[in-house]
């Protein structure tokens, strides 16, 4: 007799390992679309509506995509790990998309593969992880690479990246798994055999090694190397729509002819389907519904096809030619028979599909080609198909095998399908391809489960049986119209037309039968025989028309146990070793446990015992119904209920402390001992112990309590214990508690803003003066809390300064006048003497920098104008004695070789008067210092105006045609601008020399003393133009003077009158009449005499008249300009010529006219007085 004993070791660490690695595998399970992860039940109807007919390998491009909804929910599966969690529906999107086209080397043979590259991102809010509630991101990448000829995956590279945030607390952020599992299939892992048709089986072995590697705080170490060989039976259950037993179907709009590929292993059980659509050259819906709870579904949403025409993304996928069409002879064919292959290249594709060069594989013998396309973009060659088989094995045929074409990064293929016994014609009766769904009803509960050739025909009296049979047409000719019967175990024949069937063509019978209540032990036979009238009279083999296979009909094994008691924590011996089977035959048993996990609530424990007996240790009390399943060698199950009895045990418990005597408010830990032999949990079991009155640091329910006492003297602390069937036990421990000293000190700084905050190295900063509120505190015990005496030294520049207070708190105002860092400190004694020690603290006092009042603007100054500003400051009452106000009248200059150039002490105190000499803007600085180097400043700009020149001029006296010295070197400006002056002479007013449109701004002459020569005489008016350093304000002065006639006798005049440059059109003509009139004279002389009278003094007259008459008009003028301000010029006035006597008209009031000499008053100041009115 063998037993199964339940662990009772399980620990923390196994519990916060088991739900990530549960995640981690269902994510695999998951998230790998292209894998043969198997699924629920296919649906129930028989219908060839939407047939798709023969489908051969699809072929794939580069950036073909397709993209799936998923969803997976692994509740159940969490659940049953053991681990506190629940993770609910998680849904997403997935995206897979051929990526590359390479070789790849697999099973000594070098195959053609597609790259395909599938990710998608999850994320799940309010997923629960061992108490915390928060959100699971997944980030997934797989890498496959897919061999071309059938789609069989030969690698796989997965890398998961998995984290768990709780809500709200994100730095406890844990990384489930950055990990990458690499994945090798041997032989490749033959998930389709093309071509594929309604009622296709083939069975499949391949062997996956696994590889893990990354890092993850939960999977330590990660699982060594893995090998796991897998045998998996493939059909085609159905065709149409994609579509589960309940109507569910697929996102994606078209696949309306798609075919339901129903999966079985080794022991025949269904594991799931999945639908495989041709239009859309890929699987449409993959899922799963497992036994250990795992729900998954990957529905096609989208594909987007590459060089396809008319494509609608979530409905149609338009039409695409293959780039490289490869046409065997024969599908089907003998073993090693020679065979024609044609590769016809589409334009499609290639922009010149003549001479090109393509690779031709058949990769199962190993045999390559090159190929060179002719004009039409066609090739063949002949090869030998030979006789290797594949590793998706079949009743009707040896292998199947894909022919590849490539050229480049495009593809074709084809499969050839070889046949050891090819024959014409050949239908029989399919024994493998035999399905029947037994409904089995217990009471009110009935189940349905699928029963095939693998798992064979087991049943009970009362069963339903709903069953399927095959006939199928192996030959390479069509049958002809017959018959065929179908022959049930009681005798009942049912007769149906068989059609005509092409090669591999299969038609089902379908039947109802419910085995009689009567029916004895034993095997009955079921019937079925094609071409009962023998129509078709090529038939290669009659002898496999009829099909038989029998059905064993048994009865439920009988569960026996008597129900045991015992105790906590010692096995208990459950016994149904006395259950047995009627019709025969072993039976063995699966325990369904239930035990108390700790919270209060129960867990369960699945147990298999071949033998039938369990010994079980349970740490709680309870009544324990254990549900004990028989199942006999048919798989038949019966159920019994058996109610285990368990007895709950006391807890013990103990108090222990390092010490028995501790200081008053000083902590002292108390740990108890307590176990509960009867716990469900591991040793010491689940005890929950409370302090009553102890106050714990670690809370009211705890094994370690962290307290203390207020009071001095003797205390008793209690533990009590409570089981998790509340039952409960106490222990006592003593303790003395002695006096302390006082203790937490605080010092606290106010100010009228409130408490005073520290800085980084605990230091206050205050200003200087500054009135704050020194606060003070301690702690004690409540005997000695109010009898405290504090002593401060507030300041350690002053040792004399010390303040004393009574009491629980002290409180006193401080100033510190001198800035620096100051240290305060405090002491605090108990009636006993106690000292808390010296409590120190640092005060950062900061001087106060001193303030200037604004200094008022000043208006614009002229140059030489004084002005008088002064700045005012102020600081604090112990800086305002000492402080140091200076004014830096050129912030331009270091005058003092200290500092910066604005910081200059030129003038001392707080009023400055200044004057400046030249224009522009001038700055002036007022800064204060104070005793500790702190400066305040304050800039004043003053605008300085320049001052244009004041043209004088000296005496002018000029004769025409002689050189006349013009002097202007007596103008006046400021002496930082007299020297620097520009003089421009305009010598005739009237006269625009520089075509500018301006009369009276030329620069004929340049300079302050200039010479000209006038070529008339008479009254001249030139303007003199002088400007310093701002040109755009120049001094001007229009001088009036009279050029005297050239020293000339009359007939000097004359003649310069007459001719030469100073010929005047109107002498001329006054000469031409007055030789007229000569002449006249001297004739009338001669004819009688007449007074004479003096031509000459005629002649001067008129010309004497014309010319002072043109001047007068020309002479008009502004009246001389007022003098300048005094101040500006008072040393050129005191360098300028006095007056010289003169004769003439007497002077005007203001004296001689500027510019005129006394000799020209005589001759002309009357002419002047009589042009000004």
């Amino acid at each position: 007799m063998s037993s199964v004993l339940r662990p009772i070791t399980m620990g923390e660490g196994r519990w916060h390992r088991t739900l990530p690695v549960a995640l981690v595998l269902l994510l695999l399970a998951s998230l790998l679309p292209i894998q043969h992860q198997v699924l629920p039940e296919p649906s129930g109807s028989h219908t060839i509506a939407g047939d798709p007919g023969v489908s051969d390998v699809p072929t794939w491009r580069i950036g073909d995509r397709w993209i799936y909804s998923g969803t997976f929910d692994p509740t159940i599966l969490v659940t049953d790990t053991g681990v506190d969690a629940t993770v609910g529906e998680i849904q997403g999107d997935t995206t897979s998309e051929v990526t590359g086209i390479t070789t790849q080397n697999v099973d000594n043979m070098s195959v053609v593969a597609y790259t395909l590259r599938t990710s998608a991102n999850f994320d799940k809010s309010g997923v629960s992880l061992e108490g915390y509630t928060g959100n699971v991101y997944i980030q997934f990448t797989q890498t496959e690479y897919l061999r071309v000829s059938d789609l069989a995956p030969i690698r796989s590279d997965l890398d998961l990246y998995i984290r768990f945030v709780p809500s709200g607390i994100s730095f406890l952020e844990q990384i489930l798994g950055d990990i990458t599992i690499t994945t090798t299939y041997s032989p490749v892992n033959e998930n389709y055999d093309f071509p594929l048709r309604m009622d296709e089986r083939w069975t499949t072995t391949t062997t996956s090694s696994s590889q893990w590697s990354g890092q993850s705080d939960y999977i330590t170490p990660f699982p060594p190397p893995e090998t796991d060989t897998n045998t998996t039976t493939w059909v085609v259950s159905n065709v149409g729509k994609p579509q589960n037993m309940i109507g569910q179907s697929i996102d994606y709009g078209g696949c309306n002819e798609s075919y339901e590929m129903t999966s079985f292993n080794s022991e025949g059980i269904s594991e799931g389907f999945r639908w495989y659509c041709p239009e859309v050259r890929n699987y449409a819906w993959l899922h799963t519904n497992d036994d250990i709870g795992l729900t998954i579904d990957f529905k096609l949403k989208r594909y987007d096809p590459v060089g396809a025409t008319g494509v609608e993304p979530y409905t149609n996928p338009g039409s695409r030619a293959d780039c490289l069409e490869v046409v065997p002879e024969r599908s089907i064919t003998a073993l090693n028979s020679p065979m024609q292959v044609w590769v016809n290249a589409s334009s499609s594709c290639f922009s010149n599909v003549a001479g090109l060069q393509l690779d031709l594989h058949h990769e199962a013998e190993g045999f390559l080609t090159t190929l060179t396309t002719a004009a039409n973009g066609s090739a063949w060659t002949e090869l030998n198909v030979g006789d290797a088989v594949d590793s998706s094995a079949t009743v009707l045929d040896y292998a199947s095998h894909g022919l590849v074409a490539k050229a480049g990064n495009r593809v074709g293929a084809a499969t050839v399908t070889l046949d050891e016994y090819l024959v014409g014609l050949d239908v029989f009766a399919e024994v493998d391809a035999v399905n029947m769904r037994r409904t089995r009803c217990i009471g009110n509960v009935c189940t349905t489960t699928p029963l095939n050739a693998i798992s064979g025909f087991n049943v009970l009296p009362g069963d339903y049986m709903d069953i399927e049979v095959s006939i199928k047409n192996r030959g390479i000719t069509t049958s002809v119209v017959t018959d065929a019967q179908l022959t049930l175990p009681d005798g009942t024949v049912t007769t149906d037309q068989l059609p005509a069937l092409a090669t591999y063509q299969a038609h089902k019978m379908f039947a109802y039968w419910e085995v009689p209540a009567n029916t004895s032990i034993g095997t009955v036979e079921l019937l079925w025989e094609a071409d009962v009238s023998r129509l078709n009279t090529a038939d290669a083999d009659v002898e496999n028309n009829l099909g038989r296979i029998e059905l064993f009909v048994g009865r439920l094994p009988t569960p026996v146990a008597s129900e045991p008691t015992g105790l906590t924590d010692v096995p208990i011996h459950i016994n149904a070793s006395g259950s047995f089977d009627e019709d025969g035959g072993e039976v063995s048993c699966e325990f369904w446990v239930p035990f108390d996990d700790g919270t209060r609530t129960w867990d369960y424990e699945r147990i298999a015992s071949p033998s039938c007996m369990l010994n079980y240790t349970w740490i709680d009390d309870g009544v324990y119904p254990i549900e004990i399943t028989v199942e006999d060698e048919e798989r038949d199950e019966a159920v019994m209920i058996l109610n285990v009895t368990v007895e709950n045990r006391a807890p013990k418990i103990e108090v222990r402390s390092q010490r028995t005597e501790a200081k008053v408010e000083y902590p002292i830990t108390l740990y108890a001992y307590a176990n509960d032999s009867d716990s469900e949990k591991v040793w010491p079991g689940v005890v929950d112990i409370y302090w009553p009155g102890a106050n714990c640091k670690e809370g009211y329910y705890t094994r370690v309590c962290t307290t203390t006492s207020t009071t001095e003297g003797w205390k008793t602390f209690t533990a009590v214990g409570t089981d998790d069937d509340r039952a409960t036990a106490t222990a006592t421990f003593d303790v003395k508690f002695t006096n302390i000293r006082p203790h937490s000190i605080n010092v606290q700084m106010v100010d009228d803003d409130g408490p005073v905050v520290m800085d980084a190295q605990d230091t206050w900063h205050v200003s200087e003066d500054q009135t704050v509120t020194i606060k003070g505190q301690a702690q004690d015990s409540v005997d000695d809390i109010e009898d405290l005496t504090h002593t401060w030294w507030p300041d350690d520049a002053q040792p004399s300064l010390i303040r004393v207070f009574d009491g629980r708190t002290s409180e006193f105002e401080m100033v510190w006048l001198e800035a620096g860092l100051h240290k305060m400190r405090l002491e605090v004694t108990d009636s006993e003497g106690a000292s808390s020690g010296i409590e120190e603290r640092w005060v950062s006092v900061q001087n106060v920098a001193p303030t200037i009042e604004p200094i008022a603007s000043v208006l614009p100054v002229a140059e030489g104008q004084t002005i008088s500003v002064s700045g005012s400051s102020s600081d604090t009452a112990s800086d305002i004695d000492t402080l140091v106000r200076c004014w830096d009248i050129d912030p331009s200059m270091d005058s003092d070789d200290i500092g910066s150039a604005d910081d200059d002490c030129d003038v001392i105190g707080d009023d400055l008067t200044i004057a400046w000499n030249r224009s522009g803007t001038h700055k002036l600085v007022y800064h204060v210092t104070d005793d500790d180097g702190a400066t305040t400043s304050e800039v004043l700009e003053v605008l300085v105006l320049n001052t244009p020149p004041i043209v004088r001029t000296g005496a002018i006296s000029c004769v025409a045609y002689e050189a006349c010295v013009l002097d202007a070197s007596t103008t006046l400006d400021a002496l930082t601008d007299i020297n620097d002056l520009t003089v421009a002479w305009d010598m005739d007013v009237t006269v625009d020399s520089n075509e500018d449109g301006i009369p009276d701004n030329d620069a004929d002459l340049i300079g302050k003393t200039v010479s000209y020569i006038f070529k008339q005489d008479g009254v001249q008016s030139v303007k003199v133009i002088a400007w310093d350093e701002d040109p755009e304000r120049p001094g001007t002065k229009v001088v009036t003077f009279a050029v005297l006639p050239a020293d000339r006798t009359p007939l000097e005049n004359l003649g310069a009158s007459l001719v030469g440059e100073e010929a005047n059109p109107l002498a001329q003509l006054s000469l031409l009449v007055l030789m007229l009139l000569l002449v006249g004279l001297f004739s009338r002389r001669r004819r009688q005499p007449e007074a004479t009278t003096d031509a000459w003094d005629e002649v001067n007259t008129s010309l004497s008249a014309d010319l002072f008459t043109s001047q007068e008009e020309r002479i008009q003028q502004r009246r001389p300009e007022g003098p300048p301000p005094a101040y500006l010029f008072q040393q050129a006035l005191e360098q300028a010529p006095g007056t010289e006597p003169h004769a003439g008209p007497p002077l005007p009031p203001a004296g001689l006219p500027e510019g005129w000499t006394l000799e020209q008053w005589e001759h002309y100041g009357q002419q002047y007085l009589d042009s000004q009115g």
